[in-house]
């Protein structure tokens, strides 16, 4: 049987007083593949947090095996402060520490001094570690993640979002852990990279847990899916299933609740109809009793049938609220979602740039680069990470400040401005009308009036979405739309810019994303140049 390497009994977790979930009882064995998924603010995170041990429980327990290795990889590096080699060799625990000795000693046996026996006893417990295949396994991780480019001298505090996301992926995997907890681990990687990691998963040996909005991997990866709906305080389980096949049993479960529902809503009419009838029939008899019909038998009769009424009426009191009850199934408020009016297509062109170069340091991203965009173009934007398509969306940007822009990562996003301030400084409305907007994209009242910087990733994305989408601009350039959303906010994403009749530029490496949008240019993005290929849209 597999090793078991984490065990949760009834755990809950709260935020700040609301309960996020409560009662999830989970094991984790060697092998296991669980996803978890739901709409943003949810809990997803907290729960990864809590598994970790970074957080206290707020209910149950969670408990790790004895000499357990569990890695955590977070959606963003926190308070880091080291250089990327020494931020990676901390994944290799006590190996990095005997490297850096046996590096040291080699320099001291170069320069004469006298500490071979030292040397040799440091390089028998490298070799024990298996240095060399660390070393292997290191240059191979770091060239799969695209983070091979960064010197080991630089700081990590100065490499993009996405690079430091693929530093931490990096650094979990180095550690050979029994369990990983992975916070979505693809939204950074191109499709390369997100192939890679997926076969490297599949021929890990150990448990992984991963949060996870990427349906493809979801679909390939997961062998068990866990739901916290942000409605229900039970998390709901789905055994055996991927992200298609926990859709459609998702789907089977609320169709089967609304039909179970609606027999037992029969049934409490048909319940308290009888009641009412037995009380009115009672009623009846009390009223000829004090109208003059004097027949004992007749307030027997009275008292008997009251009587049968209330034991009625206790019986579906305590029915309605016995566990067995069914409670009116609920759903989340719709995120609404739509674009300004029709912008029809023409030779116009609205968007142009010539003879574009942009290098950091030796690294060419793009090279005498000639673009122009043309009214009502749909332009998708592909390339491998590092490629230079966000430097691409950027450079557009920065010559053409109409345009709305969705950034890729939250970088220098997350003030200490209230939501909705944030919101109006971007978009010129009326703070009745700003509310109004801000509760069509599922953010409640409470939310209104707390700092940006308390959103979770995907409620800050939600945030930036509905800058976009109320911005007057009628070209948009978006990199990496769907990072951080949830499934039902990806649905009506991908539904409103399908019928989105603007000038659209997104950048994305979710195939399920491109098709259900739709494009009608291509461009592909590497070695500095761009090379295009057109389509009809979808």
């Amino acid at each position: 049987m597999p090793s078991t390497h984490l065990k949760t009994v009834g755990l809950g977790m709260a935020h700040d007083g609301d309960l996020l979930f409560t009662g999830l009882d989970l094991v984790l064995r060697s092998g296991d593949r669980i996803g978890v998924v739901g709409p943003n603010g949810a809990g997803k995170t907290t729960l990864l947090r809590a598994l970790a041990g970074e957080i206290p429980a707020t209910a149950g327990t969670v408990s790790l095996a004895p000499g357990a290795r569990l890695s955590h990889v977070p959606q963003a590096m926190l308070g880091q402060d080291a250089s990327v080699a020494a931020f990676l060799s901390a994944g290799l625990g006590e190996l990095a520490a005997v490297t850096a000795r046996l590096r040291d000693l080699e320099t001291r046996l170069a320069a004469g001094d006298d500490v071979l026996d030292e040397f040799g006893t440091v390089q028998e417990r490298w070799t024990a570690l298996e240095g060399w295949t660390a070393e292997a396994r290191l240059a191979e991780i770091r060239q799969r993640l695209d983070i091979e480019h960064l010197a080991d001298d630089l700081d990590v505090r100065k490499v993009s979002g996405g690079e430091q996301a693929r530093l931490l992926l990096a650094r979990a995997l180095l550690a050979d852990p029994d369990l990983l907890l992975l916070d979505e681990p693809t939204n950074h990687l191109d499709a390369a990279g997100a192939a890679w990691l997926r076969t490297w998963l599949r021929d890990f040996p150990g448990g992984v847990i991963a949060v996870s909005h990427d349906r493809a991997f979801l679909d390939e990866f997961a062998t068990r899916i866990i739901e916290l709906d942000g409605i229900d305080e039970q998390p709901q389980d789905y055994p055996g299933c991927g992200y298609t096949a926990y859709r459609a049993e998702k789907q089977r479960r609320w169709q089967r609740l609304l039909l179970d529902f609606e027999a037992q809503e029969k049934d409490r009419l048909r319940w308290e109809a009888d009641i009412e009838k037995t009380k009115g029939f009672a009623r009846g008899v009390e009223n000829a009793v004090r109208s003059g019909v004097e027949a004992p038998h007749l307030r027997r009769v009275a008292r008997l049938v009251a009587r049968k009424a209330k034991v009625r009426e206790r019986r579906l009191r305590r029915q309605m609220a016995s566990v067995k009850w069914i409670a009116e199934p609920r759903t989340r408020p719709p995120l609404t979602l739509a674009f300004p009016g029709d912008d029809a297509a023409g030779d116009e062109i609205v968007l142009e740039i010539k003879d574009l170069s942009i290098s950091y340091g030796d690294r060419v991203l793009l090279d005498g680069v000639h673009l122009d965009v043309t009214r009502g173009d749909r332009i998708f934007i592909t390339g491998r990470n590092g490629a230079g398509k966000t430097t691409l969306l950027r450079a557009l940007a920065d010559r053409h400040p109409d345009v709305a822009v969705l950034p890729q990562t939250d970088e220098g996003l997350r003030p200490r401005t209230t939501m909705i301030d944030f919101f109006r400084e971007r978009v010129p409305v009326y703070i009745d009308d700003a509310e109004r907007l801000l509760a069509g994209h599922q953010f409640e009242e409470s939310q209104w009036t707390a700092p940006v910087r308390d959103l979770s990733a995907g409620e800050l994305r939600r945030l930036l979405l509905a800058v976009v989408v109320n911005s007057p601009s009628r070209i948009l350039l978006l990199d990496e739309p769907t990072n951080f959303l949830d499934f039902e906010a990806l649905d009506v994403v991908e539904e409103a810019l399908r019928r989105y009749k603007g000038t659209l530029l997104f950048a994305s490496h979710d195939r399920y994303f491109a098709e259900a949008v739709g494009h009608t240019r291509h461009w592909h993005v590497d070695g500095g140049r761009i090379a295009e290929s057109r389509r009809d849209p979808a």
